[in-house]
Order: C-alpha cells, then structure tokens, then sequence
C-alpha cells in the first residue's frame, strides 16, 4: 500500500533549483529535493562514501556550474537524474534516491516504506 506524503509545493521552486527537507518518516533524515527542469528528484541527504551530509554549511549542494550534486566534504560529485557517482572516493556507488511525483502543484513523496536501508 501506498501512502501519499507531502514534502512542499512546487512553487517552492520559483527562485532556487534544490531543498534540504525531513524525511517524514525517519527521524533525523533529510532528503535532496531537486528541480531539473521539469523534473524533481529526491535522495537521502548521506554520502555513500562515509555517511556524512551533502551540503554544506551553507547547503549548496551543487558544483560551480549546478551539473552536479556535490558531496561537500569529499568532492564526491553525482548525476542529478541518477544519483550515480561519477567522480570521487565513491566513484560508481549511487545515493538512496525516493520515488517523488508531482500533484495539484504539491510534490509528494511515493510510499514512506521503500528505502527504509539508508
């Protein structure tokens, strides 16, 4: 069964490309809400090199150039649309990505109950 779960609306993204928000249901986990294009893609905010957060102090997760997320502490840097790593320490391994779609203006997060193995 699947349950629908709100994560923000997608005016949200008027002014910026990428979200740092709680998993709703695992405490102390925050997703990566992208905007590509038309596109939204989510992943656990946790490096698959050494579990550390993506972003940094500031919360950019992006490099210079915005093509790619950027693991803020190991120079680790993903595809957007796969969450392959290309390049870096974990190079090949991928982010835990969720199934995110978008309806009446809301992104919703697909079945809380998937990817529960971080």
């Amino acid at each position: 069964m699947s349950a629908k779960i709100a994560l923000c609306q997608v005016h949200d993204f008027e002014h910026e490309s990428v979200k740092k928000v709680a998993h709703p249901s695992k405490e102390g986990l925050n997703l990566v809400l992208i905007k590509n294009d038309q596109d939204f893609y989510a992943y656990h905010n946790i490096c698959p090199h050494f579990s550390v957060q993506l972003d940094n102090a500031k919360g950019q997760f992006f490099t210079y150039d915005n093509q790619w997320i950027l693991c803020a502490h190991h120079s680790a840097m993903f595809e957007i649309s796969t969450g392959l790593c290309v390049d870096g320490p974990c190079k090949s391994s991928h982010l835990v990505q969720e199934s995110v779609y978008v309806e009446n203006g809301n992104i919703y997060l697909q079945d809380c109950s998937k990817n529960m193995n971080i």
